[in-house]
């Protein structure tokens, strides 16, 4: 089907175009860029001109040639612009400032007495202004601000329609930090955010679908479709930290995901076996587990075994290309990640997708600021080709 696009759409298109094919792929040459978009060599030498001008490219080194002259690799400068990412906690938001790339390159913490949306816009104030103290700056570089937080978040009008931890319904989050920080404001779930910064700069880079899982204060997943986010009809999709976990004929003996593999609820369940033990045990249980404890590794080989068995279903009703998994419990380390990924060999249909772990665990306000960055990427191009 024909799309039908003015002259202006059309280039919007494929400068979007060109550069999400510099971000996936690295430094091009303009020839490359011209057999890769379609473009006429013409048209992607203006565009490259264009993009070198504004600041958004910049020429890397020669290539080798065939025969004439080397070809010279044109690359994203992705110090160009600035995003920034808040990470809204119950108590405090996190913010980061980052390139392009989402590489941070400051932080700041700003201390929340309570989570009342007006208070959470006045903090996302002081943290822009600490961050980028120039209103120049910001004004020139800065192209907008990512907040990623739990709940069910209508993206495109910027509104939380709900959010059980800070007793939230129908909050217009995104206006309000607009007008506090002058810039535009994207805000989506917090997994949601952590799966976009995995699909721009991740594992999930090169992939055109992704099952991310993390194991957190919650937990939760996302799920990437050619590309894209899926959120669902009430925006709920991948809130499985609700789903309800094994039963009984008693209703107290249901519990859900969240309850029983949260990171909260995995200390809590090795607190417990402390109380039981006759034997003197650390009180960490990761300081535990890397000492060898013997019950702290059957502890968390057990919860890493269970949540496996889980995220087989996962993986076979989505089949994905890659599984991402991430969160606070990753600091429990290969004790719980190992049998998590034995469990999904043993039991998945087939062979399964590789398994990825975000060791670093530092992605998570990287992730609000890849809202921000996703946005400057963004092109609608559906099929994914040039228009002219």
């Amino acid at each position: 089907m024909a799309l039908k696009v003015d002259q202006g759409t059309a280039k919007a298109l494929n400068r979007r175009l060109a550069l999400n094919l510099l971000r996936r792929e690295g430094g091009l040459s303009r020839g490359e860029l011209a057999a890769k978009t379609g473009l006429s060599n013409a048209a992607i030498t203006g565009l490259v001109s264009e993009l070198i001008e504004e600041g958004f490219l910049k020429e890397g080194e020669s290539t080798q040639s065939t025969g004439g002259r080397k070809p010279v690799l044109v690359e994203l400068d992705y110090a160009a612009r600035y995003s920034i990412g808040l990470k809204l906690m119950s108590d405090r938001l996190e913010a980061v400032l980052t390139d392009l790339s989402t590489e941070p390159l400051a932080t700041t913490v700003i201390a929340l007495s309570n989570v009342e949306p007006e208070t959470v816009a006045e903090a996302s104030k002081q943290a822009v202004r600490q961050l980028i103290p120039d209103k120049v700056l910001r004004s020139e570089k800065l192209i907008g601000v990512g907040l990623a937080m739990p709940g069910l978040i209508d993206v495109e009008h910027g509104v939380c329609r709900v959010s059980h931890r800070f007793g939230w319904h129908n909050v217009p989050i995104a206006s309000l930090l607009a007008e506090q920080v002058h810039v535009p404001v994207w805000v989506d779930n917090d997994v949601n955010a952590f799966a976009i910064a995995q699909q721009l700069f991740g594992a999930a880079r090169r992939r055109s679908s992704a099952l991310v899982l993390i194991i957190g204060t919650g937990v939760g997943s996302a799920l990437i479709f050619h590309g894209q986010i899926h959120r669902g009809a009430r925006f709920a999709a991948g809130e499985i930290g609700f789903a309800v976990d094994g039963g009984g004929v008693k209703p107290d003996a249901f519990s859900n995901w969240g309850r029983r593999f949260a990171e909260p609820a995995i200390e809590r369940q090795w607190v417990e076996l402390c109380a039981t033990s006759a034997e003197q045990k650390p009180v960490d249980l990761q300081a535990a587990a890397e000492s060898g404890d013997p019950q702290a590794v059957e502890l968390l080989g057990s919860i890493g075994r269970d949540i496996g068995i889980r995220l087989v279903g996962m993986i076979d009703l989505v089949d994905p290309e890659v599984v991402i998994v991430g969160g606070e419990a990753i600091r429990f380390g290969k004790a719980l990640i190992d049998p998590m990924i034995e469990a999904v060999k043993q039991y998945s249909f087939e062979v399964p997708p590789p398994i990825e772990i975000d060791w670093e665990n530092n992605i998570w306000s990287r992730g609000a600021s890849a809202l921000a960055i996703q946005k400057f990427f963004d092109f609608e191009s559906a099929d994914g080709v040039a228009l002219s």
